[in-house]
């Protein structure tokens, strides 16, 4: 017969709510960020790109995978930003080629920090532009990296 100690089990309960997709996405430069615990904060905010996408474009993957270092997950994280533009194409400019630690918000109103100011993600954009109007246009943009710690839940750090 097993016999418990009268410690209380850890359970996984079934949630209340439950809603998937991501609402918002932010891209914070490595040097420019502080990861605690359970918060994160900035040096300055100037060059945080708050990034606008797609209703139901926007995805959120962690595939934990064995390497010879250990485990790693691999993320990604990514969305649709619609429309072209000049100033779409600014941004992207100043994007490209360089790292990031990325914020994220769920549609349960959870946000998570990906990457760290030591092994931040790797940005890529796709343009698109479709073949007649009613095809999308915009940049598809992806996060990624592999990362030796799970994403971090954390405070909303955008409350003043």
């Amino acid at each position: 017969m097993l016999q418990h100690k009268n410690s209380p089990m850890k359970q996984l309960n079934k949630p209340s709510d439950n809603m998937g997709g991501l609402l918002k996405i932010w891209a914070v430069p490595p040097s420019e960020i502080t990861i605690g615990i359970n918060s994160v904060s900035f040096s300055t905010t100037d060059n945080i790109v708050e990034m606008y996408c797609s209703p139901g474009s926007m995805l959120f993957n962690e595939k934990e995978t064995l390497s010879t270092a250990g485990t790693i997950y691999k993320t990604e994280i990514g969305g649709f930003a619609p429309k072209d533009s000049a100033e779409a194409q600014s941004i992207i400019l100043g994007m490209t080629g360089r790292k990031w630690v990325v914020i994220v918000t769920d549609q349960n109103e959870q946000y998570k920090v990906a990457g760290t100011p030591t092994n931040p993600l790797r940005i890529k954009f796709d343009l698109a532009t479709g073949s007649d109007t009613h095809e999308r246009n915009g940049h598809a943009v992806l996060f990624y990296g592999d990362q030796i710690w799970k994403a971090r839940f954390i405070e909303n750090p955008f409350t003043v």
